[in-house]
């Protein structure tokens, strides 16, 4: 009996220190930090500290600062999506000289920690003062989450070699894809404006990872001495088919933007044009491949739908004459990047190989593959082995089982995108639909710094399609259908 009035003790005490944060957030002076930490001003501001410490190459610094940025973000924000344009921006951080992390002393390493339990210690009491966990109540992507990471965890089962750290290689995906979507669910709030923060996030991403690319050109002497060579391009973070994913995921939620807007749309219309510029020059091919027609597509969305059509309708004018004007006066320059482009990397570079060892992965071990370490049986540094294609990935991986987990949360996924859409999940269905297709010629959907994004655009669609179609609505058409 003690013991119970001892726990409501605790938790009225609890209740009430809850209750006394929020009523100390809703100050105005200090409602001030929080509408800062919504608008785009915090986003840019967080975007130049990042760029210009990426450039100085003081990782310690840049990832100590963006700890305790997300976990003020926690504090003073009623939801997390603020601290997730964190996150982003850390997949975007570390530099080309600390790419292996090989200046970091002990001392950097116990800074960083103790930056780290800050930020811990915030997500928890971000947790538990706007109750995070009520949002997990229902979703409509939790079955297709919890078999995906139910299909990665016995990957290789049955194989030759396999070892325990095949679940310890599975459990991270498992993190990286299930834990990542769950984090923004609880995180995300069914709120209209969400998105379009969500899409300034995307937008100012991207330019920051065109202007790494940018000074990559001018400063990675070992890429610039190579003579350009693609396989010589890294930002410290990621390589050139990293670099064009990055900035792909900058492009449609620009074009939201632009659509919605009644002024200045023209902003956004350059800015998402210098990003596929700025592409170009990662000879990406996947990214490229796959870019041309969703950037027309998002175009044409901005033509019908948009607050501005007549602006948008002279911004692609303009584009199509400064691109006849540029081929008729650069053309042999033109020609000269297409043949570098050519000689430096644009042929499939071993992806059919891979895809024909998937087939003998699959033939030796249908059920449950070859495991995700079949190649790195004894090594540390590697866990995976990527076969630039997601559906292949999962089936030579985790066989008929992590295949078959796999293709059902994708028909999860799309449902979203194919019942009553609206112009919202239209560019989110863009985005994550981009993500997936480069997946098929990459390895972009493996990576913490896609699903950061992605995971996020469900959690939206989610939230769009629940107030364009409610779950009611949803169970009673499928009980109608039973008779």
């Amino acid at each position: 009996m003690e013991n119970g009035m001892g726990k409501e003790r605790v938790k009225t005490r609890l209740q009430k220190a809850a209750g006394r944060f929020i009523a100390f957030r809703n100050l105005p002076r200090v409602r001030k930090i929080t509408e800062f930490f919504y608008s785009p001003f915090f986003l840019y501001g967080l975007a130049i500290c990042v760029l210009s410490l990426h450039t100085l190459g003081i990782d310690e610094l840049t990832f100590a600062f963006l700890a305790l940025v997300g976990g003020a973000a926690l504090l003073f924000c009623p939801d997390a999506l603020p601290a997730l344009a964190v996150l982003v921006f850390v997949t975007a951080a570390k530099s080309v000289g600390n790419r292996n992390y090989e200046s970091f002393g002990k001392l950097s390493y116990v800074v960083l920690a103790l930056c780290g339990v800050v930020a811990a210690a915030c997500a928890i009491i971000h947790i538990f003062v706007n109750r995070s966990y009520n949002n997990l109540r229902r979703g409509r992507l939790y079955l297709g989450y919890l078999l995906l990471g139910a299909g990665l965890l016995p990957n290789g089962f049955f194989a030759d070699g396999y070892t325990f750290k095949n679940i310890m290689s599975g459990l991270t995906l498992v993190c990286t894809f299930v834990g990542m979507y769950f984090v923004a669910k609880g995180g995300v709030r069914d709120a209209r404006e969400n998105v379009r923060y969500f899409s300034y996030m995307c937008f100012v991403y991207g330019m920051v990872v065109s202007i790494q690319l940018c000074l990559a050109y001018f400063m990675n002497k070992p890429f610039i001495e190579s003579g350009f060579d693609k396989m010589k391009l890294h930002t410290g973070w990621g390589m050139s088919n990293s670099i064009g994913g990055a900035i792909f995921r900058g492009i449609p939620m620009t074009f939201y933007l632009m659509c919605t807007e009644k002024k200045h749309n023209w902003y956004y219309f350059v800015s998402a044009t210098l990003m596929v510029v700025a592409m170009v020059f990662t000879s990406s091919r996947a990214a490229l491949l796959m870019t041309a027609p969703l950037y027309c597509v998002c175009y044409l969305l901005c033509l019908i739908y948009g607050k501005n059509r007549k602006q948008a309708f002279l911004c692609g004018g303009v584009a199509i004459i400064g691109v006849l004007v540029f081929l008729l006066f650069f053309r042999s320059q033109i020609v000269a990047l297409i043949q570098h482009m050519l000689n430096n990397g644009m042929g499939d570079n071993g992806r059919f190989k891979l895809w024909n060892w998937a087939k003998d992965c699959v033939k030796h071990n249908p059920l449950f593959g070859a495991g995700l370490r079949f190649m790195y049986k004894q090594t540390v540094q590697r866990s995976y082995c990527y076969f630039h294609n997601t559906p292949v990935q999962f089936l030579a991986t985790g066989g008929l089982v992590g295949c078959a987990t796999y293709l059902f949360h994708r028909k999860q996924t799309a449902e979203l995108y194919t019942q009553k859409p609206t112009l919202e999940r239209a560019f989110l269905g863009i985005l994550a639909g981009g993500i997936l297709l480069i997946s098929l010629l990459d390895v972009q959907y493996m990576h913490l710094a896609a699903q950061s994004l992605l995971c996020p655009a469900f959690v939206l669609s989610e939230h769009d399609l629940n107030r364009t179609l409610p779950f009611a609505y949803r169970f009673r058409k499928k009980y109608e259908r039973l008779f």
